[in-house]
């Protein structure tokens, strides 16, 4: 069982209804310790080839405001970057 403290209970309040150690309550702390997440960042770290649907359920069900942003890498290829702004 996952130890409570002031993370836990502000990733409760924020998404009500997940489970403690869930994909989508990973993928949200993460994001909220200033992390940019991208695809292969969600396979390697946060056990899911979905991060789409992750992020999509955030904004859309719980009201996050998760930005992104397309970058280009060196060989040409372009990925999506997520991240959540400082205020």
């Amino acid at each position: 069982m996952e130890k409570m403290d002031d993370r836990n209970l502000f990733i409760s309040e924020a998404l009500p209804g997940t489970q403690p150690g869930s994909t989508i309550r990973d993928i949200y702390a993460c994001l909220m310790h200033g992390r940019v997440l991208t695809s292969l960042d969600a396979v390697n770290e946060n056990r899911t080839v979905d991060l789409g649907k992750y992020i999509s359920e955030l904004r859309n069900k719980y009201g996050i405001d998760i930005k992104d942003q397309w970058i280009t890498l060196g060989n040409r290829k372009r990925i999506k970057q997520y991240f959540i702004e400082k205020k």
